[in-house]
């Protein structure tokens, strides 16, 4: 069985469009991603130096502020944390409970062991 180009099921279409321009081609470079680098540290520093000059309080006050905010962050406790607290208090109590449980059991069972000691020296 012989079909013409018109059988197809793309006959009529056109050619699925390309985009234009070079391939993106990655960077194998080191020095360039080090210079990145080196680029985005500088940046940083010299942006938080001018942010510090162009303040409007003083460096004594500004230094303050950036203390304090440092403190609150460093002992500020997020969801994470809580939850983290709660979870290891659950599984203490649990090992709490597990031991209470385990120790009834060695009760009961040295009660039962001396039961039974008792009874065969009785004689019968």
């Amino acid at each position: 069985m012989h079909t013409s180009p018109d059988d197809s099921p793309t006959a009529g279409r056109k050619p699925p469009l390309r985009a234009s321009g070079k391939p993106y081609k990655t960077v194998n470079d080191a020095r360039s991603i080090s210079l990145l680098g080196v680029g985005l540290i500088a940046g940083v520093v010299i942006g938080a130096g001018v942010a510090l000059l162009l303040a409007p309080q003083s460096g004594e006050d500004t230094r303050a502020a950036l203390g304090r905010r440092a403190r609150r962050i460093r002992h500020d406790d997020g969801i994470w944390d809580r939850f983290g607290r709660e979870l290891r208090r659950a599984a203490s109590l649990r090992r709490k409970a597990a031991n209470v449980k385990r120790k009834e059991l060695e009760r009961d069972a040295a009660g039962r062991k001396t039961n039974d000691d008792a009874a065969e020296r009785k004689p019968s």
